[in-house]
């Protein structure tokens, strides 16, 4: 699936920046290391058309750091005031604060740049955080007011911007630390664990001081004043004067005319001031013949509207990806949105999906990578043994069992994105699925049963059969990105969840006692003496066969000893159970192959209809795993249909136990 252009996610208005890929790239030469790519968010009906954005989790932890920065910055400006009225203040309190502040800062910093992994998680933090200091600073100057107007009118612009410069060489020095610690635990290069976007943002102080500017400047007053120290009004009549002047220039100035539509792509009929936002044009209109300098800007002021420029573009980037912070809530039932990007302020909180993962930046690993999904493992019996017997049938045969295998697995993939199972990774002979729903992974598992039938008959060569194991269980995420240019974010699954899926297609048991055998007659054991003793042990763990069970095309069952013998399809316990719960009550009936008992349930997904007979294996013995009670399911539409009878009254989890313990009982 292709990604969305960058320049579409980007969130306006935008009074200076131009939304195109040339001029971000001009500003941000760097832009894959600097900025992170607002990622898909799924709504609560995962059909519908995705936002783009970085959900934040409105934890507790978050919020007291969001507190503690105000407390802070409270406490700096305070210090400030009290520094210019010669007063005392307390300095143990303002110890506190700093100390209260830079430990909940520190551990975020921390925990973003050790869970990282290429994922910009630094970056996210810092465009969250930055918002929030620009919150606190852009009200500065009137707080200082309200406490003394004289103060506050003479100098409360100044404070602002000193306050700033206290905070970054705090926190920048903070930040250092972190990242070496870091660094050496990690063994990577400081330079590329320091934030690239923090570096960026000391530069442009408007990014920490103010949460919008508009086209006229207006919101700029203490920045003109406490920052460059110029007449913030005057500065701007000027400017709007440049406006006004350029627009009429237009109409009556041919060769300003061509220099426009023919070197810069200016359409004539739209607004005038679409040029004088392009970094350089106005240093060229200070050089037209009929530039009044006295009226409009002289050249120092166009120096600093040059400069400035830049660092209104850069703020209206910077402030188009805050704008894409998602603040998010989680309950045991819902995710839902504050407000999302685009929003109007006010508008009604959004549902999530519930597999939403939200960043909390005061947890160690930022994104919970513990997930609970079902997964699906389908493998070639006897990949290897075959793929043997075609290599000594010469080359031509192994390259035409690879192009059908190849062809197989794209039938499978096609099939598996039918009905929104996702691939998660390859596994030699076969492959790892995962879904959030029971029903169209169950669905999707008996059809790949059926491609299996008809590749058979087109002729497949790997024709030993095919194992299939479905759970419900616990996995992990490890992120496999390095953070390079267009690599994107990509996963890797491995947990206990992996491991059982393993052990059920293989059938894998316990297998100490060979493995002390090998041992010992690698140490030069006579193999008569090792094979002798051990004999007693041999002759009751060995493997017995059910050559009844093993005469049917799909089978799976469990011998004397427990050891589970997949050929088809199984299932264990907590798939089950969650299976019974997305069905619900419904009809059920009782259906016979042989001696085997199954119970059997209708379900669809998307149109297709599927019959399934299932029966409870027992509890089989896996390998690095406790005994896992195991099920076998059977596409139902094979079995005889004149055995059927109607179960009342029950549901699926109570019917097959019913139908395991009374055929037990029977077998006894």
């Amino acid at each position: 699936m292709e990604s969305t252009p960058l320049v579409q996610l980007l969130q306006g208005p935008f009074n200076f920046l131009r939304p195109d890929m040339e001029e971000v790239r001009r500003l941000v030469p760097e832009l894959h290391r600097a900025l992170p790519t607002p990622r898909p968010i799924y709504l609560e009906d995962e059909s519908a058309t995705p936002i783009h954005g970085f959900p934040i989790l409105c934890s507790a932890n978050m919020d007291a750091l969001g507190k503690s920065l105000g407390q802070f910055l409270l406490a700096e400006e305070g210090a400030q005031v009290a520094a210019a009225r010669r007063d005392t203040i307390d300095r143990k309190a303002y110890a506190q604060s700093w100390e209260r502040y830079c430990l909940q800062l520190s551990r975020a910093v921390e925990n973003a740049t050790i869970s990282s992994y290429g994922r910009q998680y630094p970056a996210v933090f810092w465009l969250h955080h930055s918002l929030e200091i620009a919150r606190i600073l852009k009200d500065t100057p009137r707080r200082i007011l309200r406490i003394d107007s004289e103060l506050g009118r003479r100098h409360g612009d100044t404070i602002k911007f000193r306050i700033l410069d206290r905070y970054l060489d705090r926190v920048l020095a903070t930040t250092y630390e972190i990242v070496q610690k870091v660094a050496g635990a990690t063994e990577e290069v400081e330079e590329e664990l320091f934030p690239r976007l923090l570096t960026r943002m000391r530069d442009n102080v408007l990014v920490f001081t103010e949460d919008y500017i508009g086209r006229d400047l207006g919101e700029l007053t203490s920045y003109f004043n406490g920052s460059l120290h110029i007449d913030g009004r005057d500065f701007r009549q000027r400017l709007a004067a440049v406006e006004a002047w350029h627009a009429a220039q237009l109409q009556t100035d041919p060769e300003l005319r061509s220099l426009a539509a023919n070197l810069l792509r200016h359409d004539l009929k739209g607004d005038p001031r679409d040029l004088l936002i392009r970094p350089g044009y106005i240093s060229h209109l200070a050089s037209h013949k009929a530039y009044n300098a006295a009226k409009l800007l002289p050249p120092p002021l166009v120096q600093v509207w040059e400069s400035l420029l830049v660092k209104l573009k850069e703020f209206e980037l910077f402030h188009s990806f805050r704008k894409s912070l998602v603040p998010v809530d989680i309950t045991e039932t819902t995710v839902t949105a504050r407000e999302t990007p685009g929003s109007r302020s006010g508008a009604a909180p959004v549902r999530l999906s519930y597999a939403t993962r939200p960043l909390d930046f005061l947890e160690p690993w930022v994104v919970d990578p513990r997930v609970e999904r079902f997964g699906m493992i389908y493998d070639i019996s006897d990949f290897s043994q075959t793929l043997s017997v075609l290599h000594r049938a010469g080359t031509e045969s192994q390259d035409d069992a690879f192009r059908k295998m190849f062809r197989f697995q794209r039938r499978i993939n096609r099939l598996a994105l039918a009905h929104r199972v996702k691939l998660e990774k390859y596994l030699g002979d076969g492959a790892f699925y995962s879904c959030r729903e029971a029903v169209k992974l169950l669905i999707c598992s008996l059809q790949i049963q059926r491609l299996y039938d008809e590749a058979l008959r087109e002729g497949f060569p790997f024709d030993r059969g095919m194992r299939i194991a479905l759970n419900y269980g616990a996995y992990r995420l490890i992120p496999m990105g390095t953070g390079r240019a267009g690599e994107g974010e990509r996963y890797e699954f491995f947990g206990p969840g992996l491991v059982e899926l393993s052990r059920l297609t293989t059938g894998k048991g316990t297998q100490e006692i060979e493995e002390v055998k090998t041992m010992l007659i690698n140490q030069g054991f006579s193999p008569g003496h090792v094979h002798g003793f051990f004999a007693p042990l041999a002759e009751k763990d060995v493997d017995v066969v059910d050559k009844k069970e093993e005469s049917r095309r799909f089978y799976a069952y469990l011998n004397r000893n427990g050891t589970l013998h997949n050929n088809g399809l199984v299932a264990t316990a907590p798939f089950m159970q969650r299976l019974e719960k997305e069905l619900g009550l419904r009809t059920l009936h009782r259906a016979t192959d042989g001696e085997r008992v199954y119970v059997l349930l209708d379900v669809e997904d998307g149109g297709v209809a599927a019959t399934f007979g299932v029966r409870k294996l027992g509890h089989a013995q896996l390998k690095g795993l406790e005994k896992l009670p195991v099920f076998e399911l059977v596409d139902g539409g094979g079995l005889d249909p004149a055995s059927h009878q109607e179960i009342r009254n029950e549901t699926l989890g109570p019917a097959i136990e019913r139908v395991f313990t009374s055929g037990s009982l029977s077998r006894k």
